[in-house]
């Protein structure tokens, strides 16, 4: 069962554009990316940041990276976060800290995965409603799929990938509503 999230970004609108854009979205049957969209590390919610710190007595091991290398110093300030306040995640060896130090994919999640818990409440949520985000208000495509997500084009769209996490984070009504404003596009 999923655990309500304590606060979510606020939406005034949404980019057409999510129901439009495609993209491949089993990641990690993936063969040619390399976790490509993780290179750059990921915008760390405060909160979010400290349930990741909340285990780091057992993720650290996980990982095989100091929590003490997880994020970069800097904190800023965004209204478009829960908090008002994020991190970013280090990158080491050209990707996130946090890709999974075996295999592929997201250690996080992983991790999760791995002791039977949830991953939402510590996975940075820009990470699990990826290719989807918000910006200012705005329910939009990631800018990654535009400019260089190697797997953009093909498969279901941004929407339908990200339907399911869309729900955890603005529950049942949104969906629906998102659901019929698909519905309403010319095919």
């Amino acid at each position: 069962m999923l655990l309500p999230l304590k606060s979510v970004p606020t939406l005034r609108e949404v980019d057409s554009d999510i129901f439009n854009l495609r993209y491949f979205q089993r990641c990690m049957q993936c063969t040619f990316c390399n976790d490509g969209c993780c290179q750059y590390g990921c915008d760390v919610n405060l909160a979010e940041r400290d349930a990741i710190l909340a285990v780091k007595d057992e993720l650290e091991p996980f990982l095989g990276v100091p929590s003490s290398q997880w994020f970069k110093p800097e904190v800023f300030e965004d209204a478009d976060y829960p908090t008002g306040r994020y991190v970013r995640s280090a990158v080491r060896n050209g990707g996130c800290v946090f890709l999974a130090p075996a295999g592929r994919g997201c250690g996080i999640h992983a991790f999760a995965l791995k002791t039977g818990r949830d991953y939402h409440p510590m996975k940075p949520m820009v990470c699990w409603l990826f290719p989807v985000t918000w910006d200012r208000g705005v329910l939009r495509p990631n800018s990654d799929v535009k400019d260089d997500l190697v797997c953009a084009g093909a498969g279901e769209s941004l929407y339908d990938g990200s339907r399911s996490e869309l729900r955890v984070v603005f529950g049942q009504a949104l969906v629906d509503e998102l659901d019929e404003l698909r519905g309403q596009l010319p095919r």
